[in-house]
């Protein structure tokens, strides 16, 4: 499903005048009324390594979301690499026409049970649920949120609190068809399957696992197997996971996957912060093994503004780069 290339333009435009017009909070929307709060974000990036020397304004979106009695919504389209200028090879490309991010309706029957329809965020780990650069204190993403599951499901998740515990959160979610939009999908998929827990400590932990199935559309049958935990105690963060994938091949011998990460957080002040994160990826099917270690920097002069810059040094030092980032949340 594809839209005219100058509509998230026009979305951008008119959220701005009215957003000036209006009692307007930066990060929060522009609350039309319960029902309808209309807000966006946008990020920028620029790389150099060996060979590559970029500037990327990476993502333009325009979200839309609200509320209405038990009922809840949340529309987001975005244009991913909206502009590249690529400084080694001296080209400029552009991506102007949006896709669909997002687009889901909520129901909350209890705090048991409520349920997801749409296209909407798998519920895995903690990188997958913060998919938007401000939101996060490192520029890239590891292997494990990109190379290991389906970031998107287009289908249906069940989710609550298990009554037979405090703080005990559960998902059951599966997707029976192609991708509601396959622009920015990191697998191509129609079959999807799984469920995730996680515990919340009053100390400041928490911990999870999830389990699932999912079909390409390469015919490949895929398993996987994930466990996650985090501590989040200011001045510290630290959070870690692991992803193992087993693929069913349609040609040849079966294959798996294994990635993790563990990334710690310094906040020294209210604005600033010092980050590592270190990374292991190892995929049969591309006979790759690669371990990454990144050391990075956060400023926030307010929350819904970020400004990030990180050193990555791979195993294969051909790799090596510098990464920074300008977003804002609207």
């Amino acid at each position: 499903m594809k839209f005219r290339p100058y509509f998230l333009s026009a979305c951008i435009a008119a959220f701005s005048l009215n957003a000036a017009a209006a009692d307007y909070e930066l990060g929060h929307g522009y609350s039309i009324s319960d029902a309808v709060t209309i807000g966006g974000y946008f990020s920028t990036e620029f790389k150099a390594g060996d060979d590559l020397r970029e500037f990327v304004v990476d993502d333009i979106a325009v979200l839309a979301y609200g509320q209405v009695s038990n009922f809840s919504y949340m529309v987001e389209l975005e244009s991913v690499n909206f502009y590249v200028a690529d400084y080694e090879n001296d080209t400029e490309d552009w991506n102007t026409a949006p896709a669909i991010e997002r687009l889901y309706l909520d129901y909350q029957a209890s705090d048991v049970v409520s349920v997801r329809l749409g296209k909407q965020i798998t519920p895995i780990g903690y990188w997958n649920l913060q998919p938007i650069n401000v939101l996060r204190e490192t520029t890239s993403n590891p292997a494990l949120s990109r190379e290991m599951f389906p970031k998107f499901l287009s289908g249906i998740d069940v989710y609550g609190y298990l009554p037979v515990g405090e703080d005990l959160t559960y998902h059951v979610y599966g997707q029976v068809t192609e991708d509601l939009d396959d622009e920015y999908i990191n697998i191509p998929i129609d079959r999807h399957f799984g469920a995730s827990l996680e515990k919340n400590w009053g100390n400041n932990w928490s911990a999870g696992l999830a389990a699932g199935r999912f079909d390409a559309l390469d015919d490949t049958q895929t398993r996987y197997y994930q466990l996650n935990a985090r501590y989040s105690g200011y001045p510290y963060k630290v959070q870690a996971e692991f992803n193992h994938t087993q693929h069913d091949m349609a040609f040849g011998p079966d294959e798996d996957a294994t990635a993790a990460y563990v990334q710690g957080e310094w906040h020294f002040s209210m604005r600033h912060a010092l980050v590592s994160r270190v990374e292991y990826f190892r995929d049969q099917r591309i006979n790759e093994n690669a371990r990454v270690f990144i050391l990075g920097y956060s400023y926030r002069p307010l929350y819904p503004v970020s400004l990030k810059v990180e050193y990555q040094w791979h195993s294969d030092s051909g790799d090596n780069q510098l990464e920074a980032s300008f977003s804002v949340l609207f």
